[in-house]
């Protein structure tokens, strides 16, 4: 890339994501346009594509880059634990602090903008970031497996993987919750993932 050091595309790539992540959490996946996202940095439209194929490459960067941290939390958390209870409910528990605080995961999964955000990224490549974020996973449940004596352990671990959903659903629903008595939601979730670490690992 003619004119820039090494550190210096590293520099406008960093700055790229960072403001390119900003932006979208403040207007969303169709409103913010290239342009904005070059002019928080100071390039030109052109130089953009030197950097990223489209829009929707920088975005899918940037949240895979929310998911390692998600992983790397869940991991951290999961470190030396052997009873498959405790470190399912810590599993839970990272996923559900990963949905209520991250704010690109408020603005991308949970109102709605998934497809607009990424409706420019083949099908095959969706797939294989899926995968990929499954396998980063996998090892978790298969610890916690290898600790238990009851039928968690038959369970196959993408199964296990696929329950995470369900806090999803209950978080996007948030506001009805809260709207029906203040802290109900949250004694729901707690009885939730409660509910679910005991029944999945239960002798």
């Amino acid at each position: 890339m003619t004119g820039f050091s090494e550190a210096e595309r590293e520099q406008i790539r960093e700055e790229l994501l960072q403001n390119g992540e900003a932006l979208l959490i403040q207007y969303g996946p169709k409103k913010t346009t290239i342009t904005d996202i070059t002019d928080s940095v100071g390039i030109s439209k052109p130089m953009f594509y030197r950097f990223f194929d489209s829009k929707a490459n920088l975005y899918l960067e940037i949240l895979e880059r929310a998911s390692e941290d998600f992983y790397q939390s869940a991991y951290s958390e999961l470190d030396g634990e052997t009873d498959p209870y405790e470190g399912l409910t810590s599993l839970l528990n990272c996923y559900r602090s990963y949905l209520e605080e991250n704010p690109l995961v408020q603005q991308v999964f949970l109102q709605d903008n998934y497809r607009e955000l990424l409706r420019n990224v083949s099908p095959e490549l969706l797939r294989e970031i899926q995968q990929e974020g499954v396998a980063d996973l996998l090892p978790l449940i298969r610890s916690l497996q290898d600790q238990s004596s009851g039928q968690f352990a038959e369970y196959e671990p993408t199964i296990i993987l696929g329950v995470l959903g369900t806090l999803a659903l209950q978080v996007l629903h948030k506001d009805r919750y809260d709207e029906y008595e203040e802290g109900y939601y949250d004694e729901v979730m707690e009885l939730l993932i409660d509910s679910l670490a005991k029944g999945l690992t239960a002798d």
